[in-house]
């Protein structure tokens, strides 16, 4: 059987985001392998794209 180094079973595959939770506020960690975003209170699992999307939606607002 041929060996190999797998990089997920020594790196922690989850990445804080700089977004905030769509529901309480609180910080998104980004699990990138499968393009979600947890939040660390609430624990609700959002889409990357759904928080992106929110979070272009506010700023365009605020700018308004």
């Amino acid at each position: 059987m041929a060996e190999f180094e797998n990089p997920y079973a020594t790196n922690d595959p989850f990445v804080e985001a700089h977004f905030d939770c769509l529901n309480c506020g609180g910080k998104l960690w980004e699990y990138a392998i499968q393009r979600q975003m947890v939040c660390e209170d609430c624990r609700s699992l959002f889409s990357t794209e759904e928080v992106f999307e929110a979070q272009s939606t506010e700023t365009a607002e605020a700018t308004a």
